[in-house]
């Protein structure tokens, strides 16, 4: 059994990562962190960003470092912590994640508050108890 988690850097997301690695730790449930970077942008203009391989890549170690951070923490409290960092729309991308078969609990923080987060999690939590077919668990 494993819960799956979505973070971007947030406060709640935070919370919402130590809550899964709370109920990991008495469950001997695996927690796996999800990282979820926004489409890259289509540009009508390729001028008006110089190097969109560059921010692409800046917002990929963005999301590596919250990652491991986390990961790190679990995995000092005991719990077996897997991470992905995968693209698109954040609900969407994590209802599809969440449809594999060992993963019974997706958790999220109630709304990001980086700029990412709010890109992430503004409306994510929102969105991702109606489209998700596992249950849900929103952390304040």
């Amino acid at each position: 059994m494993r819960i799956l988690v979505g973070v971007d850097g947030s406060e709640a997301a935070q919370r919402a990562a130590r809550h899964a690695f709370g109920l990991a730790s008495r469950l001997a449930d695996s927690v796996t962190l999800v990282h979820v970077l926004p489409p890259p942008p289509v540009l009508s203009e390729p001028a008006v960003v110089p190097n969109i391989a560059e921010l692409e890549r800046q917002v990929y170690e963005s999301g590596k470092a919250i990652l491991d951070k986390l990961a790190g923490e679990g995995r000092g409290r005991g719990v077996q912590v897997e991470t992905q960092i995968l693209s698109g729309s954040a609900a969407e991308v994590l209802a599809e994640a969440a449809k594999a078969d060992d993963v019974e609990l997706v958790t999220v923080g109630s709304r990001g508050r980086t700029l990412v987060g709010s890109i992430l999690l503004g409306g994510t939590s929102h969105r991702l108890v109606h489209i998700c077919k596992k249950p849900v668990l929103i952390v304040h």
